[in-house]
């Protein structure tokens, strides 16, 4: 293969691949920035994903071709085959997490009986197209065959105590407070995905025991049917927080 060739192969499949990056990273922010509908985002995503692993292949091509390779040559190759490679990645990540089986559900609650409920969140969800209200049933016996684990924290501290705690382990956590009322023992919260924001919404529950206090958590999304566990690894997450 002549360098000239090889050369333009490094070129053509390093942009392709940076061309398909930005496809796919766009694909999130455009639908936070209201360029399109989320659904048109996860469109985008195998277009991105395939054209920055062609990208990459072709680079690859061209970039073994050529021995005596110049800087700029250089770089343009390792970028386009670690962009198809974080790619490869990225699409392996989530086809594995889809394979999980996780259950249609969205709302989750150490409480499926008597779950927390919103307060000051609810005019934020004015819009959301899963309403704030808990829906029992298929919800709550999903829950309990998949996330068996999610369950209450009891703890030996009074009142006054168990709330400071969960107030500080909510502040600790990564999300943005949006209430807290000592009186009602109710925490709101909510915690907005980076990529395409989308919004869950969380809310804690204080009260006392005949030996303590119980926390209860609550993790709902705004939008979509499934969640792909998120909400119950952000309950997971926080009763570690709290616990530590």
């Amino acid at each position: 293969m002549k360098a000239n060739t090889a050369n333009n192969l490094i070129t053509w499949g390093a942009s392709l691949a940076i061309i398909g990056a930005l496809t796919v990273l766009l694909s999130g922010y455009g639908y936070q920035w209201g360029w399109w509908h989320f659904s048109t985002g996860f469109s985008m995503i195998p277009w991105g994903t395939g054209g920055a692993v062609l990208g990459g292949i072709i680079a690859a091509i061209g970039f073994f071709k050529i021995s005596d390779r110049s800087q700029n040559q250089t770089i343009l190759g390792y970028l386009g085959i670690a962009l198809a490679l974080i790619a490869l990645l990225n699409i392996g990540y989530w086809y594995l997490e889809i394979q999980k089986g996780y259950p249609p559900i969205h709302d989750i609650s150490t409480d499926t009986l008597n779950p927390p409920e919103f307060d000051a969140i609810v005019p934020l969800r004015a819009d959301a197209p899963n309403p704030p209200e808990y829906v029992r049933g298929e919800a709550a016996a999903a829950q309990e065959a998949y996330y068996g684990d999610i369950e209450p924290i009891e703890i030996a501290l009074n009142y006054d105590e168990a709330y400071d705690r969960a107030l500080e382990t909510a502040n600790d956590m990564s999300w943005t407070l949006v209430d807290e009322n000592r009186q009602e023992g109710r925490i709101e919260a909510y915690d907005k995905v980076a990529w395409y924001g989308f919004i869950d919404d969380v809310v804690i529950r204080v009260d006392t025991t005949e030996t303590g206090s119980r926390i209860d958590i609550r993790s709902k999304s705004r939008i979509g049917r499934g969640d792909l566990g998120v909400n119950a690894k952000r309950i997971r997450t926080y009763i570690d927080e709290f616990n530590n």
